[in-house]
C-alpha cells in the first residue's frame, strides 16, 4: 500500500507541475502544451533538469537559476495539493473509472482555485474542458447516473443563477459572477445535485468566515471582491470525499 501510495504522490507531482502551467498560461491566453517551460521574470526557457517538481524548487531554493528572481511559492504548493489530491483519490476509489473520473474533477478545482484567487475569473476553456471531459469517462464507465448527473447540471445551475437574479436585483449591482453559476452547474454533473447544494452551502459560510476574519485584520478587507471559487472548490472537495459520512452525522443529530 506505501509504494502504490507513494507512486500516485509522484504521478500527482508530475501533474501538479503541468497544473502550474495551466494556472500561469489560460488566462493569458498561451498554449499549455506547445512552448517549453519559461521563468516568468526573464523569459528564459527552462532545462528539464531544472524542472523537477517540487525538488527543483527547493535545490535552486526558490530562485530562477538564470536571473535569480524568487519562484512564487504557488508553484510548489500547487504540486504538494496535487500529489495529496492523488494519494487521497486513489485511496478512496483505487484504480478504476471513478478515480479517472473524480481526480479530474480535482485537479480542474486546483486550477480553478489558484486561477480565480489571482484573476477573479473562472474561464470557460477549463469548464468546458471538465464537462466534456466528464461526459466521455461516464460514457465509458457509468460512474454517475446519468439522471443524477444531469439533475446535477440543471439544478445546482439554477439555483446559483436565480441567487446572482436576486443579488443584482437587491444589491443594485452584480453580486456573483456567471463563472460561479457555470461552475456550480458542471460541479452538479460530478457530484449530483444533493451534494452539490449541499456543498455550495458551506462554500457560502466559508466565504463569509474569511470576510469576517478579513474585516477584523484589515478595515477595507469587505470592500474588496472576494472569488467565491476557492471557497466553492474546498468545499466539493470535502463533500466528493466525505459527504455522505456528513450527511450521516447530520441525521443522527436530528434524530438524537
Amino acid at each position: 500500500m506505501f509504494v502504490e501510495s507513494l507512486t500516485a504522490f509522484a504521478i500527482g507531482l508530475l501533474i501538479g507541475s503541468f497544473l502550474n502551467v495551466c494556472i500561469y498560461r489560460i488566462p493569458l491566453k498561451e498554449s499549455v502544451f506547445w512552448s517549453r517551460s519559461y521563468c516568468p521574470h526573464c523569459r528564459h526557457t527552462i532545462p528539464f533538469y531544472h524542472n523537477i517538481p517540487l525538488f527543483s524548487y527547493l535545490i535552486l531554493r526558490g530562485k530562477c537559476a538564470n536571473c535569480k528572481k524568487k519562484i512564487s511559492p504557488v508553484y510548489p504548493v500547487v504540486e504538494l495539493l496535487s500529489a495529496a489530491a492523488t494519494v487521497l483519490i486513489y485511496n478512496h476509489f483505487g484504480v478504476s473509472g471513478a478515480a479517472f473520473f473524480y481526480i479530474l474533477l480535482i485537479y480542474s478545482l486546483i486550477v480553478i482555485t489558484f486561477i480565480d484567487f489571482q484573476t477573479k475569473l473562472i474561464p470557460n476553456t477549463v469548464l468546458l474542458f471538465l464537462l466534456g471531459s466528464g461526459v466521455i469517462i461516464n460514457l465509458l464507465f457509468n460512474v454517475i447516473s446519468w439522471t443524477e448527473a444531469l439533475l446535477g447540471f440543471i439544478i445546482s445551475g439554477s439555483i446559483m443563477y436565480a441567487l446572482a437574479v436576486m443579488g443584482k436585483l437587491l444589491f443594485k449591482k452584480e453580486s456573483m459572477g456567471m463563472g460561479d453559476v457555470k461552475f456550480s452547474a458542471v460541479a452538479g454533473f460530478f457530484l449530483g445535485w444533493k451534494l452539490t447544494i449541499a456543498a455550495l452551502y458551506f462554500g457560502f459560510v466559508f466565504a463569509l468566515l474569511f470576510a469576517v476574519f478579513g474585516k477584523l485584520i484589515s478595515k477595507s478587507a469587505m470592500e474588496r471582491v472576494i472569488p467565491m471559487g476557492p471557497f466553492f472548490s474546498v468545499s466539493f472537495f470535502l463533500f466528493l470525499l466525505w459527504g455522505n459520512h456528513f450527511f450521516e452525522v447530520y441525521v443522527s443529530i436530528i434524530n438524537g
